[in-house]
């Protein structure tokens, strides 16, 4: 089984030419599933959205996706109150899944996006209770699933050296429900920053821990001194292996698989009590 997963097109700050390379490259790799995490578009404008869509057609399919804090219109106040997520709903909806399952996967979309935040930065993502009470009853259906993820855009970690930026809100009771279920890994962008770090929680006695993948902008000029990228997910009996496609002007180039998450047979479990490893749905109502 394997997944694309990119993020952060942006559309609107996009360079076209790596847009061009990464629908050949995505191609190319023959995934089963494409996961796009976010940020379609740089404003929310609609011609923004129209570029979104004709992507989301050119992809392999099937696409799940969810949308980031750039995809609420920007500079329509009243509209981003009112239907925040109109334009998604009219010209990303239709083409795409908030989840997937087959005998593989079980894969789970949620909106981490908010047309407002107590900060002056409205950025910032956060997860309601209802969405982690939703996540809980779509993992507890998919037990006897090889490969658990989630897919939301914002990142449960960031590092150090991106002041500015907030995990996203709800984590913990997130990342316990997560590990509860024997979620494997949550799929975020957001960071324009490629990582894979992991979170370890104590659930019954039993330490588990969820993975946090994040991939890099696929094809935004606003790189942060990172290179554009997708990753490719390759499930197979061993694990979960990760390859990076790293873009170069206009071409990817695929990096050397590594083994980022070694799975085991999925048993069911109970919520239990989050503890830091010193390593580090998109649903018609919601939108």
């Amino acid at each position: 089984m394997r997944i694309a997963h990119l993020s952060d097109i942006h559309f609107g700050t996009a360079d076209h030419d790596v847009v061009e390379a990464m629908v050949e490259a995505v191609h190319a790799s023959k995934p089963d599933v494409v996961v796009a995490s976010g940020d379609f578009t740089m404003a929310g404008r609609r011609s923004e959205f129209r570029d979104a869509a004709t992507l989301i057609a050119r992809l392999p399919q099937p696409v799940l996706a969810t949308p980031g804090n750039h995809d609420l219109p920007v500079y329509n106040i009243l509209e981003r109150f009112v239907r925040p997520f109109a334009r998604y709903r009219r010209y990303l909806a239709p083409q795409t899944l908030d989840r997937f399952r087959n005998a593989d996967v079980a894969l789970l979309t949620l909106n981490s996006a908010r047309r407002w935040d107590l900060s002056l930065n409205w950025s910032h993502g956060r997860l309601s209770d209802e969405q982690v009470e939703r996540a809980d009853r779509f993992f507890a259906s998919a037990q006897d699933v090889r490969f658990r993820a989630l897919i939301v855009h914002h990142p449960f970690y960031v590092p150090e050296e991106l002041p500015g930026f907030k995990k996203i809100g709800n984590a913990e009771a997130m990342l316990r429900v997560l590990a509860a279920r024997r979620v494997h890994a949550v799929l975020s962008g957001h960071l324009h920053q490629q990582s894979v770090t992991s979170r370890s929680l104590t659930v019954a006695e039993d330490e588990r821990t969820v993975h946090l993948l994040q991939v890099a902008s696929a094809a935004s000029t606003r790189r942060r001194n990172q290179p554009n990228a997708f990753n490719v997910l390759d499930i197979d009996r061993d694990g979960v292996w990760l390859t990076e496609h790293i873009g170069d002007d206009d071409r990817f180039t695929s990096m050397e698989p590594r083994l980022v998450i070694p799975l085991q047979a999925p048993t069911p479990g109970q919520p239990g009590r989050a503890r830091e490893r010193p390593i580090e749905e998109i649903t018609g109502s919601e939108l």
